[in-house]
């Protein structure tokens, strides 16, 4: 039986919460990664279901996201990545057992670049990327297509906004179709029901987004194998999209773990699916890391 904790810690020039589930007798950490605008607690039947498998999950409240102090309006991309290297080393030092970094949607993008700069970690699970120098991820926004053929000056429109306006608040609507995400009308209840949820970032975080490259995703820095979380018919992140993402995706090993839902909500709508197939993953990584270690 999972025990569940919170604690505050500092990171980004402020604090931080994090949500933990203690597994009886663990074999490894998963640091999780939320999704755009929402927190740990909205994925607590996922991360309850993988403490059951015998994990100790470390959910991270992102810099003036869910339980955290709202009290810094500016943030960036590089300040959630941050989030998770500082929840990563306390995983590290309250647990002592090997840490694995996961995300979600937005949080698999985070996941990706911990795994480029963060070389404590033993295996990272991503459910989507995103590789922002590529023309093709103006598909995942509500930009039109025709975008990516004039996609550098786009990002030099983006960097330009967010530095002469970057307290400016949009709502989720401005970038991302909605219905792309889900088409169940109870999950948007949720969403606008729920207190801890945002509704709203600042302009200088969706610059970021758009325009922060992490090289180490693509020229080999990535030291942990990868496994990509997709599911076939995800509207937002597509399959072809992905598909391109992970061939350019450098590392020791690489694999896709494909669901075939067509939900991009994969990981809130199907827990038990999800965690049982990928904490099976997670238990070949932490074993093929053993044996290295031996070596």
């Amino acid at each position: 039986m999972a025990v569940y904790n919170e604690v505050s810690i500092p990171s980004s020039g402020t604090e931080i919460v994090l949500s933990l589930w203690e597994a009886d007798h663990a074999e490894g950490v998963i640091v999780f990664m939320p999704a755009t605008m929402v927190h740990p607690l909205f994925y607590k039947d996922l991360l309850h279901c993988f403490a059951a498998e015998g994990f100790h999950v470390v959910g991270v409240h992102p810099v003036g996201h869910g339980k955290s102090p709202r009290n810094k309006d500016r943030f960036t991309i590089n300040d959630l990545v941050q989030n998770g290297k500082d929840a990563v080393g306390f995983a590290l030092e309250r647990y002592g057992l090997p840490v694995i970094a996961m995300g979600s949607s937005q949080g698999g993008v985070v996941t990706a670049a911990l795994a480029s700069e963060e070389p404590r970690i033993a295996a990272a699970f991503p459910h989507n990327m995103m590789l922002a120098e590529l023309p093709d991820s103006i598909t995942i926004s509500r930009f039109p297509k025709w975008l990516r053929h004039i996609y550098k000056p786009v990002q030099g429109f983006f960097k330009f906004c967010g530095k002469i306006i970057p307290d400016l608040k949009l709502p989720l609507g401005f970038y991302l179709e909605r219905k792309r995400i889900s088409r169940n009308p109870s999950l948007w209840e949720k969403v606008a029901s729920d207190p801890l949820c945002l509704s709203l970032y600042p302009l200088c975080f969706l610059s970021s987004l758009f325009t922060t490259v992490f090289p180490g995703i693509t020229d080999g820095s990535i030291l942990c194998p990868v496994y990509v979380i997709a599911d076939s018919g995800d509207a937002l992140f597509t399959r072809e999209y992905t598909y391109k993402v992970f061939d350019e995706l450098k590392a020791p090993w690489k694999e896709l773990v494909e669901f075939h839902f067509n939900d991009h909500m994969l990981m809130v709508n199907h827990p038990r699916e999800v965690s049982r197939r990928v904490a099976g993953k997670m238990r070949e990584a932490l074993k093929a890391k053993c044996i290295r270690d031996k070596k």
